[in-house]
């Protein structure tokens, strides 16, 4: 299996239990488009590029602004939720393209180029690529550091696994001083809490142990996970993150 198509089966695998669309000016997307528009980021009639847009929690609520949205992830069902729950919107301005960063290719620009937590942008060629698609402004969120979440730091011990860190906001930085150019940098930091069904979050424990070389045991999963069952039914996980938002013009 090629890495891109290892990358694909992950996510897809990941959909299902991934958060999805929220409406709301007081949810975490909310706030934080909130705080891109504080900060000079109008999106307004714009054409934006949403790179690595996972389930579309920002995709829809820039549609609900901008001309036009773009939106690329590797992860075919990613984008089918995505498209579905644009649909319920009323939303017709969202471009789907299933490509990963690293073979994406339009021969168009942007006014505005968003991309949100997403590991495509590791290295400076993806950096550079970024920055190539963007006419007006970039505005990047990546972690500083990242807590792991309740549900998976019991299951990385038990396997024995170091868990995962994954700081790309420092790097990102890194380059832009690099290169001289001037920035605003938002730190945020929080805790998400995510409510999911018995078979979201068995699904997403085993994604996770597998993607990282363990092949998990489901009925130790299922035993695991019932200590994050509410009153109500729900399996609760919460992740303590701490991120910064970056914005820069690129004309």
């Amino acid at each position: 299996m090629t890495a891109k198509n290892s990358t694909r089966e992950f996510w897809n695998s990941r959909a299902e239990s991934f958060p999805r669309y929220e409406a709301g000016a007081d949810t975490y997307e909310g706030r934080m488009l909130q705080l891109a528009r504080d900060n000079g980021v109008d999106f307004r009639g714009k054409t934006v590029l949403d790179v690595g847009c996972g389930s579309g929690m920002y995709t829809i609520r820039l549609a609900q602004e901008a001309a036009s949205v773009t939106a690329v992830d590797v992860s075919d069902e990613m984008l089918r939720i995505l498209m579905q729950d644009a649909a319920a919107q009323g939303l017709a301005n969202i471009r789907p393209v299933l490509s990963d960063w690293e073979h994406f290719a339009l021969d168009e620009r942007f006014q505005i180029v968003f991309a949100s937590m997403t590991p495509a942008l590791s290295d400076d060629a993806a950096r550079e690529k970024l920055q190539h698609y963007a006419l007006e402004q970039v505005v990047f969120m990546g972690f500083n550091e990242r807590k792991t979440s309740d549900v998976m730091a019991g299951l990385y011990t038990h396997y024995g696994i170091t868990p995962p860190q994954f700081a790309d906001a420092p790097d990102m930085r890194a380059w832009l001083e690099g290169r001289r150019m001037p920035y605003t940098a938002l730190p945020v930091d929080g805790q998400w809490i995510v409510p999911h069904t018995r078979d979201q979050l068995l699904g997403a424990c085993a994604a996770n142990l597998r993607a990282r070389g363990a092949e998990p045991d489901m009925a130790h999963l299922a035993a695991h996970i019932e200590n994050f069952r509410n009153q109500n039914g729900e399996y609760v996980e919460r992740t303590e993150y701490s991120l910064e938002m970056l914005i820069w013009h690129t004309s």
